[in-house]
């Protein structure tokens, strides 16, 4: 009895270890992220979101259109910053969802992309 005890207590710790988000400082990468994107000549200005979990919610605010290519290149810009500014954990969408979108002054949202753990960059134009 007391070998299944301890064996249970082996199992559950090894499930719970294996399980854990790596320590990551999602703040600092988003706060570095937003700050990078900033800088760009084709960006108004960003805002992001953290659920304290596994969502990051990211906005580019740009001024006029743009076409789905080069909003996907600016999506896939987000994953590369993120993974940049995550130093040792380049996994980092491994382990958190990505919801973005990118929005301008005359329409509103233009584009959403959705990076789900476990799945590849999907991009929608609105």
């Amino acid at each position: 009895m007391r070998k299944i005890s301890l064996i249970a207590i082996i199992l559950l710790f090894s499930i719970v270890g294996c399980s854990q988000q790596p320590d990551i400082d999602i703040s600092s990468i988003i706060g570095k992220s937003e700050d990078y994107f900033r800088q760009l000549e084709e960006i108004e200005t960003t805002a992001s979101a953290f659920d304290g979990k596994r969502d990051v919610k990211f906005r580019l605010m740009v001024e006029g259109p743009l076409t789905e290519e080069e909003a996907t290149i600016l999506f896939n810009e987000i994953l590369d910053r993120f993974k940049e500014y995550s130093s040792n954990h380049q996994e980092i969408w491994d382990y958190y969802n990505g919801y973005f979108d990118i929005k301008n002054y005359d329409d509103g949202v233009i584009y959403e992309a959705t990076k789900v753990i476990d799945e590849e960059l999907k991009v929608v134009s609105k």
